[in-house]
């Protein structure tokens, strides 16, 4: 997609939405195929609600080993959800909720500088040529030069990348070369009636918006999400209803 600098002065926007939905990163199956936190909680016996948390309805647990690593089984057989990074099927059916709430607004994305294919700029990689020679190379950056030394937005730990363009832009912004897809960390329109957080750490996706809006997030039937509010918590520790269960 076309990529331009924001002219966002700071990034900032409204500090209070009148409603709030947790969208869940689907889990996968032992198949690939995506699964839902709600099977998780038939397979694992635990109790959905908005603030549940991955290990506790998996049944995680932290198992030392003998060489001083850590493995973490769980009940369920199929691989975790994403973190950091709304998939995007999931990212194309919120898209289709907002696009009722945006007008063909413009909107701002952000994108943690962080990420490992962001900006390789001094790095170094190796490949072989085909005379069996070893030679190392700078890998190319995601994107030109200007945006990466363009404006930023700054948040407490995090720095990140800014774009503009329409809603629709928000599906193309991982890696261009496919390898990385990933959906922006943050963005909102030129209004900022709306927005739309993934913090790299967290499994789930928050939105932020009006009653009407945060209904019909709540109502697609391709995102499992739930309400929330701004008070609660996601912490690792915030589920407290399941984290006294055992695993079956």
């Amino acid at each position: 997609m076309p990529r331009t600098p924001s002219g966002a002065p700071d990034g900032s926007m409204s500090a209070v939405f009148d409603a709030y939905a947790r969208v869940l990163h689907p889990p996968h199956t032992m198949t690939g195929e995506p699964g839902s936190w709600a099977q998780v909680c038939a397979r694992t016996g635990a109790t959905a609600h908005p603030l549940m948390q991955w290990r506790t309805i998996s049944r995680a647990e932290i198992v030392p080993m003998a060489d001083g690593s850590v493995t973490e089984p769980s009940a369920w057989a199929g691989s975790p959800p994403d973190l950091g990074n709304l998939p995007a099927d999931a990212l194309a059916a919120l898209l289709d909720v907002l696009s009722g709430h945006t007008a063909g607004q413009r909107c701002v994305f952000a994108l943690w500088e962080g990420l490992g294919w962001v900006d390789t700029r001094g790095a170094s990689v190796t490949r072989t040529l085909p005379d069996g020679r070893w030679v190392s190379e700078e890998p190319p950056s995601a994107f030109p030069l200007e945006i990466l030394e363009g404006p930023r937005l700054k948040l407490p730990g995090r720095s990140y990348l800014l774009f503009t363009g329409p809603l629709d832009d928000a599906g193309g912004l991982g890696d261009p070369r496919g390898i990385w897809p990933q959906s922006p960390n943050l963005f909102w329109p030129a209004d900022r009636s709306w927005c739309v957080a993934t913090e790299i750490d967290f499994d789930s996706t928050l939105v932020g918006g009006s009653r009407d809006l945060v209904a019909a997030v709540l109502a697609h039937p391709r995102l499992e999400a739930w309400p929330v509010t701004a008070d609660d918590s996601l912490a690792w520790d915030a589920d407290t209803i399941n984290s006294g269960q055992r695993r079956p």
